[in-house]
């Protein structure tokens, strides 16, 4: 089964957005672009998310075996832990693009792990294997390095609209951790009702 981002309410939710502002600075997303005008609160909350996300394991290297795999999900649980900490730091801006950007990336994790739930292996497997670092199938193995990688370029994307908020470069990333296009389109479903406007994107 493809694994593939399915954003259609928070991406009608930006579409919403792009009605209401008209000035500010342009936040892009896949299929849709908006305006907004980040309060102080929004760019120091969108600073800490820079200087926090950007070092996490998932985000920082690629997977080249199951221990990297086992490493990656770990580090997915702090992700979490960050985001829903910025969340309640922006609750009295919870209509803003800081808090739309964080609920796609905690979003994007939880489809992510959804998905994984089907690709896990009996734990005993690893008792038992004789190199701890391989013990998943080869094709599952793969399956996650695949995955792991869509989930990475979503996440780096995001990080981008971010500094964009926070008005500062978006974090170095090694270009093989990231995908050349601001946002890889072919990650994600189309909601329907946006068929047609690519925004600034396409």
């Amino acid at each position: 089964m493809e694994f593939k981002f399915n954003f259609d309410k928070l991406l009608s939710k930006a579409a919403e957005n792009a009605k209401k502002h008209i000035d500010g600075v342009t936040i892009n997303l896949p299929f849709v672009s908006f305006s907004v005008k980040p309060t102080d609160v929004e760019k120091k909350v969108a600073r800490e998310l820079l200087v926090r996300l950007p070092d996490k394991r998932v985000l920082s290297s690629k997977e080249c075996c199951d221990n990297c795999i086992d490493n990656s999900l770990a580090s997915l649980q702090d992700i979490r832990s960050i985001l829903v900490e910025a969340q309640v730091k922006l609750t009295d801006f919870h209509d803003g693009g800081l808090y739309l950007l964080t609920e796609l990336m905690a979003e994007g994790v939880r489809q992510f792990i959804t998905y994984e739930e089907r690709l896990r292996v009996d734990p005993s497997l690893k008792d038992e294997a004789q190199f701890s670092d391989f013990y998943r199938p080869r094709d599952i193995q793969y399956e996650y390095f695949e995955v792991l990688e869509q989930l990475r370029f979503h996440m780096h994307s995001c990080l981008t609209q971010v500094a964009t908020i926070a008005d500062m470069k978006t974090p170095k990333i090694d270009s093989y951790l990231k995908a050349d296009d601001e946002w890889l389109l072919s990650l994600y479903h189309q909601p329907r009702q946006l068929i047609g406007n690519q925004g600034v994107i396409g």
